[in-house]
């Protein structure tokens, strides 16, 4: 695993400095690789306590261990496949027919008679997402929720009427704060939608419907830096608003 796997994981639990850090960290990876635990941190004007929070944060046991995956990835330096930018478009097809094929009534159906609705990304991007289909929402005069980082997690699970629908957005499916989140939100009855990549993952079990998007690992630019596209959840946000308003049309 790499680093910026790591950071993906746990990026809903970091904070200001931890993204402080992990900015300098990705900027300057080879001069990081020379750079004591006290240097690190004054050049990220941060205390080493800091520093070494951020890295138990992202599961490392300490420094060295973190020296240890920037040498990692100062091995690999892959070229750029070409192939990848037509693979990606093929799997973004496949989402595209995948998502105007399923059948939606009765997730409309429970979104039309909810009390509320909600939506939840795991990352940056998740959270992107989120908000990208609150807005096509709004359109079909459907007022969501996103909700956003810890409190507000735990302030809207609170609010929560048994019937809500909450709709997930995760990468992986795997990730741990996400999973867990959903088991709550499952105990509680509410009803949970999964919008994470295709293949075996925890999230989408714990969820009623789930609207796969296709994706696979591209190697871009140096330190062996990956990438996986997650252009497949906006496409399906854009998709589900405008099947949402072709099924209240026919109400």
């Amino acid at each position: 695993m790499r680093l910026e796997d790591l950071v993906q994981e746990n990026y809903d639990r970091m904070c200001a400095n931890d993204l402080r850090i992990w900015k300098y960290v990705c900027r300057h990876q080879e001069e990081c690789r020379k750079l004591s635990l006290h240097q690190l941190a004054d050049a990220c004007q941060v205390s080493h306590a800091t520093v070494q929070r951020f890295l138990k944060l992202i599961g490392m046991d300490g420094y060295s261990e973190f020296k240890a995956f920037l040498k990692w990835n100062s091995l690999s330096q892959p070229v750029f496949d070409q192939r990848s930018i037509e693979e990606n478009g093929f799997n973004l097809n496949r989402t595209i027919s995948l998502v105007q094929q399923a059948d939606c009534s009765d997730l409309f159906r429970s979104m039309s008679q909810a009390e509320s609705v909600y939506a939840y990304g795991s990352g940056a991007v998740q959270k992107a997402a989120a908000k990208v289909l609150k807005n096509y929402l709004i359109l079909a005069e459907q007022l969501l929720h996103v909700i956003e980082g810890k409190e507000e997690r735990m302030m809207a699970i609170q609010q929560m009427q048994p019937g809500d629908v909450v709709f997930l957005f995760s990468l992986s499916g795997n990730n741990p704060v996400m999973n867990e989140y959903a088991r709550e939100l499952h105990d509680k009855g509410m009803i949970l939608v999964a919008i994470c990549q295709d293949g075996a993952n925890d999230l989408s079990k714990l969820c009623q419907y789930y609207f796969p998007f296709f994706t696979q690992k591209i190697d871009i630019g140096r330190h062996g830096k990956n990438y996986y596209s997650s252009a497949g959840m906006f496409l399906i946000a854009e998709i589900i608003m405008l099947k949402y308003t072709a099924y209240l049309s026919m109400q």
